[in-house]
């Protein structure tokens, strides 16, 4: 399963408390099956393909990037 993250706070600026988890309404890790279901669930939401390159990771859960 993939999770989406960044560094980048909802106010634009890159934040020096660590990584922002994508969440679901219950507070748990959104997950996606793949990163192109990721990818495009980001897309629908009004990203563009530039700032998700950028400023986003979308990561396997569970990897040593998950634990960073």
């Amino acid at each position: 399963m993939k999770i989406i993250r960044t560094l980048v706070c909802s106010d634009g600026v890159i934040g020096l408390n660590g990584w922002q988890y994508l969440l679901t309404d219950k507070g748990k890790e959104m997950e996606f099956k793949d990163t192109d279901s990721a990818n495009s669930f980001l897309l629908e939401g009004g990203y563009t393909q530039e700032y998700i390159d950028e400023s986003i990771e979308i990561i396997e859960k569970g990897s040593e990037e998950d634990e960073k």
